[in-house]
């Protein structure tokens, strides 16, 4: 892994090239691009996780923004963006606030979408009106 200081803004950046492979969680705090392939978990409180279009992660993703450009298998947590970009594909479900698909992109999975969101599948729909339920498909 290449890390970089980014003097015009102070952060700290760190790459992942093309042909490198990590098995295992991965912890950052600022940005870090995926040119290899990860296997596992990516976590970051306040980062910046870029996906590059030779990057391919198997994993779970925690992070504030998450900018896909090559293929993700596997859910998607953040914050606050989730970008998915032509060429892109995303196999997993998604919880973020702001979600940007670009046409061309391919995605596969359950969305989650508001200031708390988080990833879940309704087993059931409660209208409030009546008490009738009706099953969530894919429930």
């Amino acid at each position: 892994m290449k890390l970089v200081k980014d003097n015009a803004s102070e952060k700290n950046v760190g790459l992942l090239g093309k042909g490198v492979e990590v098995n295992g969680d991965i912890i950052f705090a600022d940005q870090l691009q995926v040119e290899g392939k990860v296997t596992g978990r990516m976590i970051s409180e306040n980062g910046t996780l870029i996906i590059g279009e030779t990057g391919r992660v198997d994993a779970q993703v925690e992070v504030n923004v998450c900018v896909i450009h090559g293929v993700v298998n596997g859910n998607v947590n953040a914050r606050s963006r989730v970008e998915i970009h032509k060429a892109s594909r995303v196999s997993g479900d998604l919880a973020t606030s702001v979600l940007v698909i670009e046409e061309g992109a391919v995605l596969n999975g359950a969305v989650g979408m508001n200031q708390q969101a988080e990833i879940s599948r309704p087993e059931e729909i409660r209208f409030q009106e009546s008490d009738e339920k009706i099953k969530a498909k894919g429930a």
